[in-house]
């Protein structure tokens, strides 16, 4: 799925500064940094994915540069100031600004690089909050969390509520990964959450972003290290009249409705990847298969507890089980197309929730090491299949038959 940017003025250059994909590498990657989104269809919740993924720009940040570039405009020169997290020769340079938003400086506006010798400032979390507002519907608030700046036109309970979600599951997401031996570091930017009170309200954001928003629920977007979601419940209507509540009570109401299980999951999943990219676990643009950053977000997205049985995806593995190709496993290991395409993302994502879930399981140590040795691959230098198949075995073992036998063994074993 292509993304389509425009310029706000609130954001500088923010989102102008890219050639065509096929004269910029980097702006193209910029234009497919949309991850995750969801989708209602006649069949149910599915997703649909046009991303390309991963090294989180904290990675390594003490040794970044910091570099002042100077680029021309049509109104004439300006500069922009930003660690710079990749330099390709006719590619240009991508900068992480103060705010965590990936900037493109395209070969042909570039002019000069400064290195500076202070580090990047982080824009405070209040600030960032004030400038995202400006691309809010009028009357829309923000509030900050330990972790978070949520920005909404929604009603304040389903805000908190959102919030209060994002902030248990990452402890819980950085508990789970120091329980399998990989410590991850905190977010180093604010994190930033946008809700909007309406489905047309979301539509009027999301489609500056990519086409078709109008089926989506949400998105994490890694170029603008956002997510963006709408009023999923009707919240206030579950309720009587003039009921306060407080986190949890509000939270217990939700889970209780027979369609709960979906719409939280829905919440979570997308959080799970700002998470991935925001704690030094995956890297924004970079490398990573789509299978791996799709069954890591199915696999934390379950409302019952991180790596609790994802009924959804289980119940759309086991239907394909009996037909099951033979080269399934390592069609989905090497080719994104089985998750982009709409005809079998479902069972792609269900599959794909099963791998992860039996990996992680099964062989911690060999998925700690997959996610490091995919975390470090260059950003702009994709690998190819045969290149992305050896990194898999490398980690997991050459016996893709084997591991396709343990594989379902394990699925259907899972209670």
């Amino acid at each position: 799925m292509q993304i389509r940017q425009r310029s706000r003025s609130s954001w500088g250059i923010r989102l102008s500064l890219f050639a065509s994909p096929a004269q910029n590498l980097f702006a193209s990657f910029l234009l497919t940094a949309l991850i995750g989104v969801r989708v209602l269809c006649l069949i149910g919740m599915i997703g649909l994915v046009g991303a390309v993924a991963a090294q989180s720009p904290s990675d390594d940040s003490n040794a970044a540069k910091v570099v002042r570039i100077t680029y021309e405009t049509a109104e004439g020169a300006k500069s922009i100031t930003g660690e710079l997290v990749a330099e390709r020769p006719g590619l240009g340079h991508l900068l992480l600004g103060s705010d965590g938003v990936l900037v493109v400086v395209s070969p042909d506006q570039f002019e000069s690089l400064e290195e500076l010798s202070e580090p990047l400032s982080i824009t405070p979390a209040n600030e960032l909050g004030g400038k995202v507002l400006e691309e809010m519907p009028v009357g829309s608030k923000f509030f900050t969390t330990d972790h978070y700046v949520v920005c909404y036109n929604t009603t304040e309970t389903y805000a908190r509520w959102n919030a209060s979600l994002y902030e248990k599951r990452l402890t819980g997401f950085l508990k789970f990964w120091q329980s399998k031996g990989l410590k991850l570091q905190r977010p180093r930017f604010p994190l930033v959450a946008m809700i909007f009170a309406t489905k047309d309200d979301y539509v009027a954001y999301a489609k500056q972003d990519f086409e078709g928003s109008e089926g989506t629920f949400g998105y994490y977007h890694q170029s603008k290290n956002r997510l963006a979601s709408y009023d999923l419940t009707g919240v206030e209507g579950v309720l009587p009249a003039g009921v306060k509540v407080n986190r949890d009570a509000l939270l217990s109401t939700i889970l209780s409705r027979p369609e709960a299980e979906r719409t939280v999951s829905t919440v979570i999943h997308e959080a799970s990847h700002q998470m991935a990219f925001n704690c030094g676990l995956q890297t924004r643009l970079g490398d990573n298969p789509l299978w791996l950053s799709e069954g890591l977000a199915t696999f934390f997205e379950t409302p019952a507890g991180i790596g609790k049985l994802n009924t959804f995806n289980y119940a759309n593995l086991l239907q394909t089980l009996p037909g099951r190709p033979q080269n399934a496993l390592a069609t989905l290991l090497v080719d994104d197309s089985r998750l982009r395409n709409a005809e079998t993302t479902t069972i792609a994502y269900a599959e794909s929730w099963g791998l992860f879930h039996f990996l992680v399981n099964a062989n911690p140590k060999a998925m700690v090491k997959y996610l490091t040795l995919i975390r470090k691959l260059p950003i702009g230098s994709p690998t190819d299949s045969k290149e992305r198949l050896e990194l898999f075995q490398a980690c997991f073992g050459d016996d893709l038959e084997k591991l396709e036998r343990d594989f379902l063994k394990h699925i259907r074993k899972i209670r």
